[in-house]
């Protein structure tokens, strides 16, 4: 809205009213002869031309202040029209301000109550936290006598059979339960569980220490140390409620578990409490069981997989652990391991945000490293060429392209694209081989090798890119597969990297997160 910057004042034809009164004195001496005669007027003035020319003037004068008259009203009938059209704008804006003002204060309220609602909710879970912690403490506090009488006489018992008994392995499975049970409460209790689990891996530490300057020559596992095979088997036997079967390969599986794929290489002892380690494998293994199958379409549900990978790298030992939970972006990688914070947030389900906090918790505490990657699914071009008992051989070019996050596959030169491409065969199929033009890399699939049907890509045997299969007679079809997920990793010092001391973190990509999370928090100071 304007403000009017000219203001036009009314005027009073003044000049008219005063020729009018001279004209009617003119006219009234003109018809008084005495009056003439004694003021002595001049006869010329009343003789023509002279009354007709006043006549005239007081015309003249009187039609031109009409007309100025007449422009001034014009002029402030624009002006009011103006005021008019600014006062109906204020009205109009000072309308939109208020519908602005309802909207606005319906928004606030709506925050307010989501707000309060999220506190109360807080308020709730550091309520029931507390509350568990100080149940927890009761049950420790008062459960000690109980728990050493247990264990006791479960080891008394123990000692009477012999390993073999059938009986000896139910008591070493109950004892080892409690003894899970007690170090979980153990953990729940402390005031920080890092702090906790570093003072006890500290006196691990000295047992080991004196033994090798005693030159102990007792057996490794007398010491304060635990296998970590052992440790994975023991969460996977947790998880999925079955001991993980041995092949004669030393590969391991697990019975009605085909979407498991787990790989396991010669790794050196840890030191300390194995149930920590059980404990912290146990909490990624499950949400992986809980991410599993919940993403895209029967087909990927299908082929969907839980990779596990146990290994050593330096003097560090390396679980991971693969998922196909959705990925994880800058944002919340900052408060991943926070209290109360979880990945599990779908319809109908709401994690606790226990889990990744204890995980992140003990592995601090045993000088370790909890880490995550996304991973992601990537184009490739592939050159396959299939033999024939026949003689005939058969070559094709098969591009996976990903679309919207999920990877199809087509004919170089095709135009649409599918989940599958089928090959029709006129023989027995001898061998398949397969080159990925990303590394160049080629391999050779032998018949009897897809006697199982099914052959996954053997370079990422974890979460494979693409499959082969013979589920028809006479056909060969490959199939692109969805590895989109995280993968977390569990990073250990072993025995040895305790004994020499070297301690000091030296993954490359660690370093650079805490230097981003680092950067970030100057950042907010400064902000």
């Amino acid at each position: 809205m304007t403000k009017a910057n000219t203001t036009v004042k009314a005027a009073y034809p003044i000049l008219t009213l005063v020729l009018a009164m001279l004209l009617l004195a003119y006219f009234y001496l003109q018809s008084q002869a005495d009056l003439l005669a004694f003021y002595s007027v001049p006869e010329i003035i009343y003789r023509s031309p002279m009354p007709e020319a006043w006549v005239m003037l007081f015309i003249a004068v009187a039609w031109l202040e009409l007309r100025a008259v007449l422009r001034r009203r014009e002029q402030q009938q624009l002006l009011l029209d103006k005021a008019n059209q600014q006062i109906e704008e204020l009205l109009a804006n000072k309308k939109q301000l208020n519908t602005k003002a309802h909207v606005y204060a319906n928004h606030a309220d709506k925050l307010k109550l989501f707000i309060s609602d999220k506190l109360l909710e807080y308020i709730e879970y550091d309520e029931k936290f507390l509350h568990f912690k100080s149940i927890a403490s009761e049950v420790r506090h008062n459960g000690v006598i109980s728990y050493d009488k247990v264990t006791s006489l479960l080891q008394s018992a123990m000692d009477q059979l012999a390993s073999e008994d059938e009986r000896y392995s139910e008591l070493k499975d109950a004892r080892n339960s409690l003894r899970f049970l007690w170090d979980l409460l153990d953990l729940s209790t402390a005031d920080n569980i890092a702090l906790h689990i570093a003072n006890q891996v500290c006196e691990s530490e000295e047992l080991l220490f004196q033994s090798e300057l005693n030159d102990d020559s007792a057996p490794l596992v007398n010491k304060p140390v635990f296998d970590a095979k052992s440790v994975l088997l023991n969460a996977l036997a947790r998880c999925f409620g079955s001991n993980p079967l041995l092949d004669e390969d030393g590969s391991i599986h697990i019975e009605d578990q085909s979407h498991v794929h787990i790989q396991c290489s010669p790794a050196e002892p840890l030191l300390g409490n194995e149930n920590h380690i059980i404990l912290a494998l146990e909490n990624i293994i499950n949400n992986a069981q809980f991410f599993t199958g919940r993403r895209g379409s029967r087909r990927v549900q299908r082929l969907a997989r839980i990779a596990v990978q146990l290994d050593q790298s330096g003097d560090y030992i390396r679980y991971r652990v693969y998922n196909r939970g959705p990925h994880i972006d800058e944002d919340n990688a900052l408060k991943l391991f926070q209290l109360g914070y979880s990945t599990r947030r779908v319809k109908q389900h709401h994690g606790k945000g226990l889990g990744l906090y204890f995980v992140n918790e003990i592995v601090k505490g045993y000088d370790g490293v909890l880490s995550f990657r996304n991973i992601y699914n990537q184009s490739d071009t592939l050159s396959l060429r299939l033999e024939l008992d026949s003689g005939e051989i058969i070559t094709d070019m098969i591009e996976v392209v990903v679309e919207d996050g999920v990877p199809q596959c087509r004919k170089t030169g095709g135009d649409s694209l599918d989940e599958q491409h089928q090959w029709p065969l006129s023989g027995a199929l001898l061998s398949v081989e397969i080159t990925h033009q990303s590394d160049q890399k080629t391999h050779r699939i032998l018949a009897d090798q897809l006697t199982q049907k099914r052959f996954y890509d053997p370079v990422q045997s974890a979460f494979p890119r693409w499959c082969l299969s013979m589920e028809k007679p006479n056909s060969l079809t490959f199939m692109p597969l969805d590895t989109a997920g995280v993968s977390f990793q569990i990073k250990l010092p072993s025995v040895t990297a305790r004994l020499e001391g070297d301690l000091l973190d030296t993954d490359e990509e660690h370093m650079d997160q805490q230097i981003a999370k680092l950067t970030t928090q100057f950042k907010s100071l400064e902000d």
